[in-house]
């Protein structure tokens, strides 16, 4: 899973409007179940640049694809 987390960190994510909303942080894990329940997102914009940029956990089920960036389905605040 360190593998998998090293691949993720620092990616952009975009939601479904094509938008850059931040960047994963960090990934969330279940160790008990040996499984990834979501990433860490640090959210863009202005704040961001200032540090103010907040972390948002966005679950696995949001997630609609993972390449060169990560595309969400639906960005929501009740994550």
């Amino acid at each position: 899973m360190m593998k998998f987390r090293d691949e993720l960190v620092g990616k952009n994510v975009i939601d479904e409007s094509g938008d850059k909303v931040g960047e994963v942080e960090d990934i969330e894990v279940d160790l008990m179940k040996r499984r990834i329940n979501g990433i860490i997102l640090k959210e863009g914009g202005i704040s961001s640049k200032l540090g103010l940029g907040e972390e948002r956990m966005v679950s696995m089920d949001m997630i609609e694809a993972i390449g060169d960036e990560i595309r969400l389905r639906k960005l929501g605040r009740t994550m």
